[in-house]
């Protein structure tokens, strides 16, 4: 099983958040301090995972994902594409996305933001 970089930050968060959820259980285990440093620091440290997996979870960052995946060859992307893909498929060092030809002038113009 291949796990990515974003199920990774899942898979954290989620432990992270089993942790920040658990406090009574630690407060018995461990006493109240104790409890609230681990509490607390988990509970900090998701929110740092929770704001760099935004960044990896963008439509952009999600292209890319899919171009590096084995097997695939190539995607076309048609004149309805956002601005964000657009750009991807204008973007020269991606061999393996492009507009399609009867739309590249659109797709370009999109990239462009016009």
């Amino acid at each position: 099983m291949n796990i990515t970089r974003n199920q990774w930050f899942l898979i954290v968060g989620t432990i992270l958040s089993a942790i920040v959820t658990s406090t009574a259980y630690f407060t018995d285990m461990f006493g109240p301090t104790v409890a609230k440093e681990i509490v607390g620091t988990a509970g900090f440290l998701n929110m740092i995972l929770s704001g760099i997996a935004v960044a990896f979870a963008g439509q952009g960052q999600t292209v890319k994902d899919v171009l590096a995946m084995p097997g695939v060859d190539g995607l076309t992307v048609n004149k309805n594409a956002n601005q964000t893909l657009a750009s991807i498929a204008m973007d020269p060092t991606q061999d393996k996305i492009a507009p399609t030809p009867a739309d590249a002038s659109k797709v370009d113009q999109t990239a462009k933001g016009n």
